[in-house]
């Protein structure tokens, strides 16, 4: 009964990662827009370019929970849309070395984001400040190579898709702009290299296309396998 309970779990997930993909797409694009909005009107001059994407989780208190909130929503919603993607692609038999690492940097990349949902920016508080830093920058740079994994998966599998795979190309290299910038920023110490902080800001205008993106090829993928079987059975 536990195995069947179980099995009747995970057949869901992947048979419903699209949903999942654009629910959490549409939370993302909610919350931030509200709480940029609420920035804005407590603080006139709350921008792209003078503030970074974190400030949105240290604004104002219903700002800061809205944020915090459909962050939290979106990426509980990122893993079964990965679980069912790769479940599309099926690359782990012919490519074992390569799903192990785009598995590990995927999970790794989903957890510290929701750290970052948890843990506000507060730059007078050293302990918040290094938490949301260190999840900030592991999140960024285990990213980076995420997406990079996967585009190359979606252009490696049979049933490749070039604009799958260039969605999560151009995602990974505005994932890469963040922290090169940032490390960059920290060596020369220039702090207004790459577009200020308009860079963060273009990278989550990517994730929540690609999110967007997957959620809507995977329902699409969905409804064509069911298709295939209401005509086979047709033709029975």
């Amino acid at each position: 009964m536990r195995n069947f309970t179980e099995n009747r779990t995970i057949n869901f997930i992947r048979n419903n990662g699209g949903y999942f993909g654009i629910i959490g797409a549409i939370s993302m694009i909610l919350s931030a827009l509200i709480s940029f909005l609420l920035n804005m009107y407590v603080n006139p001059n709350f921008n792209i370019v003078s503030y970074a994407v974190s400030d949105l989780v240290s604004g104002p208190m219903i700002s800061r929970l809205i944020y915090s909130t459909g962050l939290l929503i979106s990426t509980f919603c990122q893993l079964p849309t990965y679980i069912s993607l790769m479940n599309y692609f099926n690359i782990r038999e012919r490519h074992l070395t390569l799903f192990k690492f785009t598995t590990l940097s995927s999970l790794l990349s989903i957890f510290s984001h929701n750290i970052l949902s948890l843990v506000p920016l507060e730059r007078n508080f050293l302990p918040l400040f290094l938490t949301h830093g260190i999840a900030a920058g592991t999140h960024y740079v285990v990213g980076t190579i995420s997406l990079i994994l996967i585009g190359k998966i979606e252009f490696l599998s049979r049933k490749r898709s070039k604009i799958l795979a260039s969605m999560s190309y151009i995602t990974g290299t505005l994932y890469i702009l963040v922290w090169l910038r940032y490390l960059l920023s920290q060596l020369l110490g220039i702090p207004d290299l790459f577009l200020n902080h308009a860079i963060q800001w273009l990278a989550l205008t990517g994730v929540i296309l690609w999110t967007l993106t997957h959620g809507i090829f995977l329902l699409k993928a969905k409804k064509k396998i069911i298709d295939r079987i209401a005509i086979k059975k047709l033709s029975i």
